[in-house]
């Protein structure tokens, strides 16, 4: 069987470069496959505007993903629709400039935010993973950015990450508070969701004890730890972010 670099890719998970693959079908097919899993649904000729092709050749290129396994289907609508059938396997890791220099963006921020090097260390392997000319688009940005806000942010990447667990899987949450005075009280939640506002990582969650919702600041929480499944119900107002934007409602406790 002669190489496919479509379905080699596909397999191996491998980062994958798409600048130049206007008139390279295996390119261009690995860029169809990005598309279709970015959206439930195209219109044909949305992708044909695309890839800057015809439809004709988007019909092409669909069939070739069908016969390497993938499940696209052909759905009703003028001029024909496409959609990936969810579930199934998905393309390889991919990424456009936008999408490196975002990243790079992001990771800036993060800087006067968390505690520790994890943001440098995740720029440095990304410049290792990515193909040669988006490592270079990534290096160019990395040396031409810095976060000058001064000192390092003071929330724990490891405390984050078990907020954000407790977020995702609807998980209640204890852990030690300490508030503007320096008390320190121990708080029962749930429902938490992590926001970043006002230059600050805060968790937005029910207070089980207080029957009520409160606000804390994340860099003064300590030693959380993970109970069993919230209720999953509760939320503070149908428009979140109204309700952020008010003062959170009442005074943050802060």
């Amino acid at each position: 069987m002669w190489p496919d670099p479509v379905r080699d890719c596909c397999q191996t998970g491998a980062v994958i470069d798409f600048a130049s693959a206007g008139g390279d079908p295996a390119g261009r097919t690995l860029r169809l496959l990005e598309l279709l899993a970015a959206r439930p649904s195209w219109p044909a000729s949305e992708l044909a505007e695309r890839l800057a092709v015809s439809t004709r050749t988007v019909r092409r290129d669909v069939a070739r993903l069908q016969g390497l396994g993938y499940a696209v289907e052909s759905r009703p609508g003028p001029g024909g629709h496409y959609a990936l059938r969810p579930g199934v396997r998905m393309p390889p890791l991919t990424f456009q400039d936008d999408e490196v220099v975002a990243l790079v963006v992001a990771l800036r921020m993060v800087e006067g935010v968390l505690s520790g090097d994890a943001a440098h260390r995740a720029l440095t392997k990304l410049s290792q993973v990515l193909p040669r000319r988006l490592s270079a688009v990534l290096d160019r940005a990395a040396a031409g950015s810095e976060n000058a806000d001064g000192a390092r942010g003071e929330v724990d990447p490891t405390t984050l990450a078990v907020l954000l667990r407790a977020a995702g899987e609807d998980l209640v949450l204890r852990f030690a508070y300490r508030d503007r005075h320096g008390t320190v009280t121990r708080r029962r939640v749930e429902t938490v969701r992590c926001l970043y506002a006002r230059g600050h990582w805060y968790a937005l969650a029910h207070d089980l004890d207080a029957g009520d919702w409160r606000v804390f600041r994340i860099d003064r929480m300590h030693e959380p730890a993970l109970g069993g499944r919230g209720s999953g119900e509760r939320q503070p107002a149908e428009d979140l972010a109204t309700w952020l934007a008010t003062d959170f409602g009442r005074h943050p406790d802060t």
